[in-house]
């Protein structure tokens, strides 16, 4: 019933030349997209997410790649500091021909404030491109159930 013609179809004939002017954009947008997607390894963003349990919070950050020796977890002032770095050299004797994979550097603060958490008894573990860092909470910030009295 209905002729489906996708937006990127242009006529056969254009005397005005918009069809190398849009296939230009194309191409633009299409770097760019492709830029983007590598970016997300190449800069250093790194998918977290945090939950609260009973006397803890836990955090996990997907770091694909690395080791413990890669990445760093600080506690300071009530923040926690997760630092990674991935250096991506050739093997000695080689020259690289082609690199996709590049060097990665990030660093991200978490705050929780001075009296939240116990850096004690804090623990972070790697495994499967997964970083979980358990940060127990202080006691004078975990939750008390108060009794209510009638009188």
């Amino acid at each position: 019933m209905f002729d489906y013609r996708s937006v990127f179809e242009r006529p056969a004939f254009d005397p005005f030349r918009f069809d190398q002017f849009f296939r230009g954009f194309d191409e633009i947008f299409r770097e760019a997209d492709r830029q983007r997607n590598l970016s997300i390894d190449s800069f250093g963003y790194v998918p977290a997410q945090m939950v609260e349990e009973d006397g803890k919070f836990i955090l996990t950050v997907e770091v694909p790649g690395l080791t413990e020796k890669d990445v760093k977890v600080d506690v300071q002032g009530g923040a926690l500091t997760v630092t990674a770095e991935r250096a991506v050299e050739a093997p000695e004797g080689y020259k690289p021909r082609r690199r996709e994979r590049s060097a990665m550097k990030f660093s991200r603060s978490y705050l929780f404030g001075d009296d939240r958490i116990d850096p004690e008894n804090t623990v972070a573990e790697i495994k499967d491109g997964v970083l979980t860092v358990t940060v127990a909470k202080a006691k004078a910030a975990q939750k008390k159930a108060i009794p209510v009295k009638t009188s």
